[in-house]
C-alpha cells in the first residue's frame, strides 16, 4: 500500500494515488457493511432494509417513488422491502401533506429502536476515525464525499449540510 502520510496536490494526482484512494473507500464501505450485517441477520434483514430503515430515521419524508430513485431497484423488490418492515412494524406510510396521492415513510417507535442498534456502532467509529483525523481532515473529508455523491443525493441532503 501506498504511504498514507504524503500530502498531494490535487492538480498533480497520479493514477496510483487515485487508486489508493478508490481501495480505501473500498474497503471503508466493506468494513462498514461488516460492521452491521450480523445485526441485520439478527433481525431478518438485509443492506436494503437497512437503507429504507436509515432513510426514513432521517425525516426525508420519502415516498416510495423516491425510494425507487434513491436504491435503484425494481418496485417488485422494494416492495417486497417495505412490506416486511409494516409487517415487523418498524415502519408505517402516512399519506403525504403535500401531495395526498403520496404516501410518506416513516419508523415506528420500534423502528427507531431498531435504527439506533444499527447505526450506534458506526456512529462510533466514524466519531473515532475523526478524532484522529483532527479538523482539518473532517471538513477536508466532507468535501470529498459531497463531490462524490450525485446531484439527486445532494438534494436529499440539502436540509442536513
Amino acid at each position: 500500500m501506498a504511504n498514507l502520510n504524503n500530502i498531494f496536490n490535487p492538480l498533480f494526482l497520479k493514477n496510483r494515488e487515485l487508486k489508493v484512494a478508490f481501495e480505501l473507500l473500498f474497503f471503508a464501505i466493506k468494513d462498514f457493511d461488516r460492521n452491521i450485517s450480523f445485526l441485520l441477520k439478527k433481525f431478518g434483514y438485509n443492506k436494503t432494509h437497512f437503507a429504507v430503515i436509515f432513510l426514513a430515521s432521517n425525516n426525508y419524508y420519502l415516498t416510495i417513488k423516491d425510494l425507487l430513485v434513491i436504491l435503484d431497484i425494481k418496485k417488485q423488490s422494494l416492495s417486497k422491502i417495505i412490506n416486511k418492515l409494516k409487517n415487523d412494524e418498524i415502519i408505517v406510510l402516512k399519506k403525504s401533506k403535500k401531495d395526498k396521492r403520496n404516501k410518506n415513510i416513516y419508523l415506528t417507535k420500534k423502528g427507531m429502536k431498531i435504527e439506533k442498534k444499527l447505526t450506534e456502532k458506526q456512529i462510533n467509529n466514524i466519531a473515532n476515525a475523526y478524532k484522529n483525523a483532527g479538523t482539518d481532515s473532517i471538513n477536508g473529508f466532507k468535501k470529498i464525499l459531497l463531490n462524490l455523491i450525485s446531484k439527486t443525493s445532494k438534494t436529499i441532503l440539502r436540509k442536513k449540510i
